[in-house]
């Protein structure tokens, strides 16, 4: 349960960040009010504040050394989404850089 509580938040921000992608897509250049009008951007928000209020519950319940290096993941799941979803190319040293990262994720996890 406290793996679940930890990477759930985590889970919600990667997904926003491919909706939020996905919305700035549709809006193309940059435009502070179409980007906030948008409903794709607009529900890629709503995804990063269901983190944050998720993130605040882990807060009062882990400690922050052991919980924050676990946000690393969100890098290997959003490169992962962004490949598989957004078909964007991913280069061999960026999958090994995300291996590393792995690595540390499970590492910290261990030391639970």
């Amino acid at each position: 349960m406290r793996f679940i509580l930890i990477f759930v938040p985590i889970i919600l921000a990667a997904i926003g960040q491919l909706i939020l992608k996905t919305g700035m897509n549709q809006v193309g250049n940059f435009n502070l009010i179409k980007s906030f009008t948008n409903p794709t951007v607009l529900v890629g928000l709503a995804f990063y504040g269901a983190s944050l209020i998720l993130w605040m519950m882990v807060l009062t319940r882990e400690n922050l050394s052991f919980a924050y290096p676990l946000v690393a993941f969100s890098y290997v799941l959003t490169v992962t989404l962004s490949k598989f979803v957004l078909h964007e190319p991913v280069p061999t040293l960026r999958w090994l850089g995300l291996a590393v990262i792995v690595v540390g994720i499970l590492l910290v996890a261990k030391s639970a």
